[in-house]
């Protein structure tokens, strides 16, 4: 018999399990590609952020929007590619703080919650198992067209409505201030916290809150 889920753990990835920025080979100076390391910074996430939000919202895929920089900045979309997808592969995921949260299994069905790009879905989840092996549930902004804040948190409400469990008895792990926020004026508890350490003590919190 399945277990009726009664809790709710919702735990962001970037920030909070994985530090890891996009293109982050690049800023070695040694790298062949690093002199479009600061270009592609402002272009995307400076001048351009609306097209890492349409990115995250599965408007457009990675390859288009390598293929966007290359007519933009100049850079070879090939082989931007071809380094963006061997690090979303190989993105720096926290393996203590898995460890952690699979403690709170008997206790939360574990969500995560990205606001992220088809990458996610594409490159670091087949690589990474560990991460389906922890959570219950996993989803993506891209996935779901919908990101965390969109609709004044929509998607919590979705989900919590899914799993017919009272928003109360929810918990979000997240590092942003602005999520946490909404999340706590839907009535539920959140914990801004950002990296390995900082959640880790915040997971060790949560379950000697339930032992």
């Amino acid at each position: 018999t399945i277990m009726p889920v009664t809790r709710l753990l919702f735990v962001d990835f970037n920030g909070v399990i994985s530090m890891n920025n996009f293109w982050d080979s690049l800023s070695n100076t040694s790298h062949k590609l690093h002199k479009y390391h600061a270009k592609i910074e402002n272009y995307l996430f400076k001048e351009n952020k609306t097209l890492i939000f349409d990115w995250m919202m599965g408007i457009y895929t990675s390859e288009q929007i390598h293929t966007i920089l290359e007519e933009q900045i100049g850079v070879d979309a090939k082989e931007l590619l071809e380094i963006f997808i061997e690090e979303t592969k190989n993105i720096d995921i926290s393996i203590p703080i898995l460890t952690a949260l699979k403690e709170l299994k008997p206790y939360y069905h574990l969500v995560m919650i990205t606001d992220n790009m088809d990458s996610f879905d594409r490159f670091t989840l087949p690589n990474n198992p560990e991460l389906t092996e922890t959570f219950d549930e996993i989803n993506n902004s891209y996935t779901m067209k919908m990101n965390k804040a969109g609709n004044n948190g929509q998607y919590f409400r979705d989900i919590v409505q899914k799993y017919n469990v009272a928003i109360s008895n929810c918990l979000l792990i997240d590092d942003s201030p602005r999520n946490c926020k909404l999340f706590e004026s839907l009535g539920g508890l959140a914990y801004q916290a950002r990296g390995e350490e900082q959640t880790v003590l915040v997971i060790e919190r949560i379950r000697l809150m339930n032992t």
